[in-house]
C-alpha cells in the first residue's frame, strides 16, 4: 500500500548491486527492491501534520498483529540512490523497535546501506518516521522511535490492495490474463506476469476494452473500461484501466415498484469485499425487497458500480440477519457518496424475513399481520363459503389432520409456504396463501374473503401477494418460473382475475387455461387386474414425446413445462419438503395396449391436508385415446393407489370430454391456470386496470 500512496515508484533491478552481494542469483532477486525517486515527498511531508510516538507505537503493533509489513528507505553506500525495502516490525513495547528484513532480501547486505526513514502505510495515509538507528545486521534493524513523525492527509481517491484476484482483459482479438494488484473506486491496476510490451501491439488504447475479475469460478466484475496508462517492469506489464461509470439497471422499467423504506435507524449492511477479503459495515439509507442504498464518505468508498458482492448481510438491530447476493448498480456523489445495490439472489427464508420486516414498519394502510390464529382462519374459510358442504364432506374425515398440518405449515415452513391475511381487531377478513407445488412452480390457493363493514377485502391480500411475488420471481433460489391456480369455473371473482387475463392474452405459452373433470373415486376392496396385453410402466422418452404432441394439440399450454418430467425427476423438491417435515412426490406412468400409448397417469403424493381440495394428492390422467375403456383406466389407477377401501381419492381427467362421454358424473370441473413468470408484469398491469388498483 505504501507504494500506491507514494505514486509512480518504478520497480527495476538496481545497477551495481552485485558489488555488495555474493549471491549468484542476485540479478534475479534484485527486482524485489525498489528505487525511491520522490525526495519531494519527503520534503513536503516534513512540513505537514505529525503524530506522536505513542500513536506510532500502537500503529506498529497493529501492523505486527496483522502480519503486515512496512518499508525502510535506505541509501546506497556508493551510488547515493535510495532503495525502498520491505521490513517486518516486531512488537514495540517502549522506545525501541526491531524490524526484520523480508526473506526475499536474504544475502543482499542491506545492513551496509545508510538508513534514512521508515515509510508506513496506515488507513489510507502515509507516515514518514525518522528514528535513530541503533544497530543493523543481516537479521534486521534496531531503532529508537522519534517523539513526532510526519503523516500525510488521506488520498482523495483511496486505493486498496487486492488478494489473489485474477483478471482477464479482452478487446477484439486481444486477450490477456493477469492479477489485480490494487484498485480504487475509479480504476483497476492489473499485472500481466511475464508479459512484454509486444503483447500490447494488438491492443488499441483508444478503443474500449472489457475486463473480467474473478477468483476460481466466482466472477465479481465484468464491464467495459478504457486504457489509462501502462508500464513495463521485471514482473511483466502493469496496466491501469478505468471502468466506464454507466449507471446499471438490473431490471426493466417496472409496472410497480415496491415502496422503499427510509430513515430506519437500526438497519445496516455488512459485507465481505470480494476484491479485498475484508469485512465492511455501512448504514442502509433506504431499502425495499429489490435492493437498497448505502451512504459512504468519498475518501472511504470501497465499492465500484457493476461489482458483485456474493456475501452480503442485512442486519436489523443486531438481531435479525438476512443474507443475500447483491450488485452495485450506481454511484451518486451528493453531500456524501451514495451507492445503490440490487439484490441478485437470496434464499426464500431470507426473502420472507425481509418482506416481513418491511411490512411491519408502520406506514401501511392495511393491517397485514403475519401471525394467524388457526381458529380464526377456519372460521373465515367456513363463513366465506370457501369450505362449502360438498367440500367439507370430502375432508371431514381428516379434520384433525388438517388442524395439525395447517398449524405447522403456517408457523414453521417458510421454504414451501407463504400466507397473507388482512385482520382487524383479531378477526380475519381475507386470506390467500402460496405453496411450492412443483420444482419451479408455486400454487396460489385458499383465497377466501368476506366484507368488512360492507367493503370487499379480497383485493387487499391479492395486492400484498402480487407485491411479494413480483420481486421474488427475479431470485434464482426461489425457483419461481410459473404461477399456478386452480378454481371452479363460474366463480365471478376468479373469472375476472384469471380467466379474463388468459382470454385477453390468447397465448397459451404466456398464460394457459386447462379444464379438468374432478372425480372423488372410492377405492375397491379387490384390486382389478389389467386385461392381457395391457401394461402400466414408467414413462419412456417416447411416451413423454407422444404426451407432448397430444397436449400441444389439445391445449398448447404450460402444464408439461411445470411438471418438467423430461429433465427433472424433482429430487430437490422432495428434499425441501422432507426438511420441513412434509412429503411431496409425483411420478408419470404410461398405460399401453400392445405398445400403443392410451393414457398417461401422473401419480401425485403429498400430505393429506396440505390442500383443502386434495389437488396435490391424487391422479392427473391424460387420456390420449378417447376410446379407452373406463374399466381399464380405473383398474390401472387402483393398481397404483395406496388408498384403503373406505377412502376416496381425487381423479383429475383431461380432456374433460372423456369424462362427459363416459358419463362419469364428475363432482365438478376445475380450471388449471398457469402463468409464465416472465410475463408477470403483464398480469399485474391487467389487475391494476381491471380493479383500478394502485400497488405502489
Amino acid at each position: 500500500m505504501a507504494m500506491n500512496m507514494i505514486g509512480n515508484v518504478q520497480e527495476r533491478s538496481a545497477c551495481g548491486e552485485t558489488i555488495l552481494n555474493d549471491n549468484p542469483h542476485v540479478g534475479e532477486e534484485l527486482r524485489l527492491s525498489w528505487l525511491f525517486r520522490h525526495s519531494d515527498l519527503i520534503r513536503d511531508m516534513t512540513i505537514g501534520d505529525t503524530i506522536k510516538k505513542q500513536k506510532l507505537t500502537n500503529i506498529l503493533n497493529l501492523i505486527h498483529f496483522k502480519g503486515d509489513f512496512i518499508y525502510a528507505i535506505l541509501k546506497h553506500p556508493r551510488y547515493e540512490e535510495k532503495i525502498l525495502a520491505k521490513i517486518h516490525p516486531e512488537p514495540c513495547l517502549g522506545d525501541t523497535l526491531f524490524c526484520r528484513w523480508d526473506q526475499a532480501y536474504k544475502g543482499y547486505g542491506f545492513e551496509r546501506y545508510s538508513f534514512q526513514y521508515l515509510l508506513i502505510s496506515h488507513d489510507q495515509s502515509v507516515i514518514l518516521a525518522q528514528p535513530r538507528l541503533i544497530s543493523a545486521n543481516d537479521d534486521g534493524l534496531t531503532m529508537q522511535l522519534p517523539e513526532l513523525s510526519p503523516i500525510t492527509s488521506k488520498r482523495k481517491s483511496p486505493r486498496f490492495q487486492c488478494n489473489d484476484v485474477k483478471a482477464e482483459l479482452f478487446q477484439n482479438g486481444f486477450h490477456a490474463t493477469g492479477e489485480v494488484v490494487d484498485f480504487s473506486p475509479h480504476a483497476f491496476r492489473v499485472r500481466i506476469q511475464g508479459a512484454s510490451s509486444a503483447l500490447f501491439y494488438r491492443f488499441d488504447k483508444d478503443l474500449p476494452a472489457t475486463i473480467r475479475l474473478y477468483v476460481d469460478d466466482d466472477v465479481f466484475y465484468v464491464g467495459n473500461c478504457r486504457h489509462m496508462y501502462q508500464q513495463q517492469s521485471d514482473l511483466g506489464v502493469e496496466i491501469v484501466v478505468r471502468p466506464y461509470q454507466i449507471q446499471r439497471k438490473r431490471n426493466k422499467d417496472k409496472i410497480i415498484r415496491n415502496p422503499r423504506k427510509q430513515g430506519l435507524p437500526a438497519i445496516s449492511a455488512i459485507f465481505e469485499h470480494p476484491l479485498m477479503n475484508k469485512t465492511f459495515q455501512r448504514k442502509i439509507a433506504d431499502i425495499s425487497t429489490s435492493g437498497f442504498s448505502i451512504r459512504d464518505k468519498a475518501d472511504a468508498a470501497v465499492l465500484v458500480p457493476g461489482m458483485i458482492i456474493p456475501k452480503m448481510t442485512i442486519t436489523y438491530a443486531g438481531l435479525l440477519k438476512i443474507h443475500c447476493k447483491t450488485q452495485v448498480v450506481y454511484r451518486k456523489d451528493e453531500s456524501s457518496t451514495r451507492f445503490g445495490l440490487a439484490i441478485m439472489d437470496m434464499g426464500i427464508e431470507d426473502y420472507n424475513k425481509l418482506n416481513q420486516l418491511l411490512n411491519n414498519i408502520p406506514d401501511n394502510e392495511e393491517d397485514m399481520i403475519n401471525e394467524v390464529d388457526p381458529d380464526e382462519l377456519w372460521e373465515l374459510l367456513f363463513d366465506s363459503n370457501f369450505i362449502y358442504p360438498a367440500k367439507y364432506k370430502h375432508i371431514q374425515a381428516f379434520r384433525e389432520d388438517f388442524r395439525v398440518t395447517y398449524k405447522k405449515l403456517y408457523n414453521e415452513c417458510p421454504a414451501i409456504a407463504k400466507h397473507f391475511t388482512y385482520q382487524k381487531d383479531g378477526r380475519i377478513y381475507s386470506h390467500i396463501s402460496l405453496l411450492r407445488a412443483y420444482e419451479r412452480a408455486w400454487m396460489v390457493h385458499h383465497h377466501a374473503a368476506r366484507a368488512r363493514d360492507g367493503v370487499p377485502t379480497g383485493l387487499i391480500v391479492l395486492k400484498q401477494m402480487i407485491s411479494y411475488l413480483y420481486d421474488l420471481r427475479r431470485l434464482p433460489s426461489a425457483m419461481l418460473d410459473y404461477f399456478i391456480c386452480y378454481f371452479r369455473p363460474g366463480n365471478k371473482f376468479t373469472d375476472r382475475i384469471y380467466t379474463g387475463f388468459a382470454r385477453q392474452k390468447l397465448n397459451p405459452q404466456v398464460c394457459s387455461l386447462d379444464r379438468f373433470a374432478y372425480i372423488s373415486h372410492r377405492a375397491n376392496d379387490v384390486k382389478s387386474r389389467l386385461p392381457e396385453g395391457w401394461t402400466l410402466r414408467g414413462c419412456s422418452k417416447s411416451d413423454l414425446w407422444e404426451l407432448e404432441q397430444f397436449y400441444m394439440h389439445h391445449s398448447g399450454g404450460l402444464l408439461l413445462d411445470v411438471l418438467d418430467m423430461k429433465n427433472n425427476p424433482q429430487p430437490t423438491l422432495e428434499q425441501v419438503y422432507a426438511q420441513q417435515g412434509f412429503y411431496r412426490k409425483w411420478q408419470a406412468l404410461a398405460l399401453h395396449s400392445s405398445e400403443d400409448l392410451k393414457a398417461v397417469i401422473i401419480k401425485e403424493e403429498s400430505d393429506v391436508a396440505i390442500n383443502l381440495s386434495d389437488l396435490l394428492n391424487g391422479f392427473k390422467i391424460f387420456v390420449v385415446d378417447p376410446d379407452l375403456s373406463l374399466d381399464v383406466l380405473l383398474a390401472a389407477v387402483e393398481n397404483i393407489a395406496r388408498a384403503k377401501s373406505t377412502e376416496t381419492y381425487p381423479l383429475m381427467i383431461y380432456p374433460v370430454q372423456y369424462a362427459e362421454n363416459k358419463n362419469l358424473g364428475s363432482d365438478e370441473n376445475y380450471m388449471m391456470w398457469i402463468l409464465n413468470a416472465q410475463h408477470a408484469n403483464e398480469f399485474i398491469e391487467y389487475i391494476m386496470k381491471r380493479f383500478r388498483m394502485i400497488l405502489n
